[in-house]
């Protein structure tokens, strides 16, 4: 593609794998955000949110689709945003109860995403 970078080696997603950021304590959706990519997702299990960086049409969208496909489970992702008006979209984020997010978990890690649990 003249202009881009082109396609992402093993190699180089290897070696971004390898240096694994450890988050540190987070307050709000905002923060979370700031942490994720679109390899990466967030669970607050003492809220049943599972937050991630992408459309819903994208692999972790997708992924959590299907793996949930099968449990008949309605599902309402949620646009969060950054800014009180709505014009600087942040992560996305889905509630999940325990026996879905383990299903979706395995699913994510299968699919090469990352996932933090707090």
């Amino acid at each position: 593609m003249p202009g881009g970078i082109g396609p992402v080696t093993d190699a180089t997603i290897t070696a971004c794998a390898a240096r694994d950021r450890v988050l540190a304590p987070v307050a709000n959706a905002n923060e979370i955000f700031f942490h994720l990519d679109g390899r990466r997702v967030f669970y607050a299990s003492d809220q049943g949110w599972l937050y991630f960086v992408a459309t819903a049409d994208d692999l972790i969208g997708r992924v959590i689709v299907h793996a949930l496909a099968g449990m008949c489970s309605p599902l309402d992702f949620e646009q969060l945003y950054l800014d009180i008006n709505h014009c600087f979209p942040g992560a996305r984020r889905v509630a999940l109860d325990r026996q879905q997010f383990e299903t979706v978990l395995v699913a994510l890690r299968l699919a090469g995403v990352r996932a933090t649990i707090r």
